[in-house]
């Protein structure tokens, strides 16, 4: 009998998007993670999370995508760390739980840390300021009836704006909101307040795009420039920014690494501002995935450490 094939999944949650929005992202993404999960012996595959149900029948963890259980041969997963919808949001636990038990590897923790401060960016801000890193002041908006409180405290904290509302755990820029006086930021604070899902106020700090760095094998492997779109505040690609390739300062490589010690990351890619104050953190992530729009060959060198890395974890929990 032939051997089982070896997939790495992507297990991720569309309805965090635009109508047609996914489709776009997977035709761009999915060749680059193919060809990079094909080079380190991998078929990659992309299951949305509504078509999954899990389960424990028999003495063991079951994941079923129609009838077929995706755990009755070993594999490797990465899974969305999150979703504004809470119904999502706890099939997304379900789902990554139901792996973690398994004889399965799950891929999202490339990193030995808490999930907080690897999805969390008030937690981010955070470990920044234990690190001595520079990053924006981020302040944690209350829920419900409460969430007006907080705006006299952020007058008095960050100024009288313009000022940046986000998500604490989204990514790409979705849900960005940009409110340039006080009286919008109390606004914004209303409709975030009953959303469902946690936010942030940070000052809004003029600047010339970002950098993402990837981190892998102990050092910055790459890096990329992100540019706003003429008029627009949000630097991301899929928000209608353009990426150029970038070469990372010295000061920037050496917190990227300061960064990922302290998390004791194998892969990490780090958002830096680009203000006209220097440089300031944006986010970072960890895990497998977000280097489809680097060019060649700076895409494959990216790709190869990341599915590298999950050949190695696959190989060393057999």
């Amino acid at each position: 009998m032939a051997d089982a094939p070896e997939f790495v999944t992507l297990i991720h949650q569309p309805d965090s998007f635009q109508p047609g929005y996914t489709d776009q992202a997977e035709a761009r993404f999915i060749p680059a993670y193919a060809a990079a999960a094909a080079r380190a012996g991998f078929t990659f595959r992309v299951i949305p999370v509504h078509e999954l149900i899990p389960a424990c029948r028999q003495g063991r963890p079951r994941l079923w995508h129609g009838d077929e259980d995706l755990l009755a041969t070993r594999q490797c997963f990465q899974v969305d760390d999150f979703a504004p919808a809470p119904q999502a949001a706890c099939l997304l636990a379900a789902v990554r739980s139901t792996i973690a038990e398994s004889s399965s590897v799950l891929l999202n923790q490339s990193a030995d840390a808490s999930s907080d401060v690897l999805t969390d960016k008030l937690a981010m801000t955070g470990r920044a300021a234990r690190l001595g890193i520079p990053a924006p002041a981020a302040i944690a908006i209350p829920y419900g009836r409460h969430a007006r409180a907080v705006v006299p405290l952020a007058v008095r904290e960050l100024g009288t704006g313009p000022y940046i509302i986000k998500p604490r755990q989204m990514a790409m820029g979705n849900g960005v909101l940009k409110a340039g006086t006080a009286e919008q930021l109390a606004a914004a604070v209303d409709l975030a307040a009953w959303s469902g899902t946690g936010h942030i106020i940070q000052a809004f700090w003029p600047c010339d795009g970002d950098v993402r760095a990837y981190y892998a094998d102990g050092q910055v492997i790459a890096a990329q420039l992100r540019v706003p779109a003429q008029g627009g505040y949000l630097a991301n690609v899929s928000q209608g920014g353009t990426a150029t390739t970038y070469t990372l300062p010295e000061d920037l490589a050496a917190m990227t690494c300061r960064i990922a010690a302290s998390l004791k990351a194998s892969l990490l890619a780090v958002d830096w501002l680009l203000t006209r104050c220097g440089p300031m953190l944006g986010e970072w992530s960890a895990g497998v995935g977000g280097f489809a729009d680097l060019p060649e060959p700076e895409r494959a060198r990216v790709g190869d450490a990341h599915f590298g890395w999950a050949r190695k974890r696959f190989q060393e929990t057999r």
